[in-house]
């Protein structure tokens, strides 16, 4: 069991990517943007892989496009839209890092702050390597943290997701997440490479809370969505926006769950909101792609963003900057900046080509570990464009 929660969390979410020799020349013919993300999604619709997707895409220009497909709920719901609401998973990282860089630009956070140095003196773990990490490292997954506890409680809360959908990080409250830290020995050798660690970033979160004495949620609109104009990016949904959230269904996971059974939204602690509490639409998503393409310069965040997209730590095939992983699917092909985010019964994928400002959202409502869109998407687009 702990085999499979280890491989099946870290190991089965790809990018799965094709040669795009043909969407190219058809989109150098005459063909549609249109028409080339039918081709992608209808197949997934139609097969019943997926209730429905809502696709967004920034081109150069900085014009937008979004498309909706299948339906917000089986049988009942309406084909979702721009303004659907979704869960976004992991890609709330990525705003969580971005928040580390705005309390550094203000100076509320050190470059070189470590969690000792929030935590305070009375932190006083077994292993001291674990005050000593940085903030920045467990923005960019180097901290030397697995991705989460290996303890019984998780692997017994994991065990049980996988027949109810369940979060199995729902228990990792303030308490269990700060005994967990005084408790963890690190790999030295580790310190300083990449590890993808959903706890490291929960922890990030709960500490840039702690540091401004407000909860995430508050920290967030002020500081990243509303200066973005991302009015429908939340971690709590009001009574109007829940109206707007498409139904959660499995796919992939649940293992023990037929596919497209309706499930719950997870719910998160606040030590574990920083992970993947957030919930956003493809309008807004395409708001924070055209900021990291630099489409608004003229917000606080403008100067900011590009430090993110630094690259900071070596990985196999990819590299990692704060919040967004790089990596070239073909030698030929440009760096895609990209995240992808799972919850149990959604998945969301943001990518960009730097180079030639290309930037695509996709959302489904059902958990898939392959992403079968967003790369292809951006490789066809980009190859069509291209002198």
């Amino acid at each position: 069991m702990l085999a499979l929660l280890q491989s099946s969390c870290a190991e089965l979410s790809v990018r799965e990517v094709s040669d795009p020799a043909e969407a190219i020349s058809r989109l150098k013919s005459g063909g549609t943007l249109k028409n080339e993300i039918d081709t992608l999604v209808n197949p997934l619709i139609c097969s019943g892989e997926n209730v429905s997707a809502v696709v967004g895409v920034v081109m150069p220009d900085s014009r937008t496009y979004v498309y909706g497909y299948g339906k917000t709920e089986l049988d009942t719901g309406s084909t979702p839209d721009g303004r659907t609401i979704y869960s976004i998973g992991s890609v709330s990282k990525g705003f969580v890092s971005l928040l580390l860089f705005r309390m550094m630009e203000e100076g509320v956070i050190g470059k070189n702050e470590t969690i000792g140095d929030i935590l305070g003196p009375d932190f006083k773990p077994e292993d001291e390597n674990v005050a000593s990490i940085t903030l920045i490292q467990l923005a960019t997954h180097s901290s030397g943290l697995p991705r989460h506890p290996q303890t019984i409680k998780l692997l017994c809360s994991f065990s049980s997701f996988l027949f109810t959908g369940n979060n199995f990080y729902e228990y990792i409250d303030s308490t269990e997440g700060i005994k967990y830290l005084n408790g963890v020995h690190l790999d030295k050798e580790q310190i300083g490479k990449y590890i993808y660690s959903n706890v490291g970033v929960g922890l990030l979160g709960y500490l840039l809370a702690k540091k401004a004495d407000k909860s995430l949620t508050e920290l967030l609109q002020e500081k990243i969505f509303r200066p973005l104009k991302m009015k429908d990016t939340a971690i709590t949904l009001n009574d109007e926006q829940k109206n707007r959230l498409a139904v959660a269904y499995s796919g992939d996971q649940p293992l023990f769950r037929l596919r497209n059974t309706p499930l719950e939204p997870w719910k998160f602690t606040y030590f574990m909101e920083g992970t993947g509490a957030v919930y956003s639409t493809a309008d807004d998503l395409l708001l924070f792609i055209k900021a990291q393409l630099g489409f608004q310069t003229a917000s606080p965040l403008g100067s900011i963003i590009p430090k993110t997209q630094q690259k900071q730590v070596d990985a196999e095939k990819l590299n990692v900057a704060s919040g967004w992983f790089v990596e070239k699917p073909f030698q030929d092909s440009h760096e895609i900046y990209y995240q992808y985010g799972l919850t149990s019964g959604f998945n969301c994928y943001l990518g960009f080509d730097r180079e030639q400002k290309i930037g695509v959202v996709v959302l489904r409502n059902n958990f898939n570990w392959r992403d079968k869109i967003g790369h292809n998407l951006i490789l066809r687009i980009a190859g069509s464009i291209q002198n």
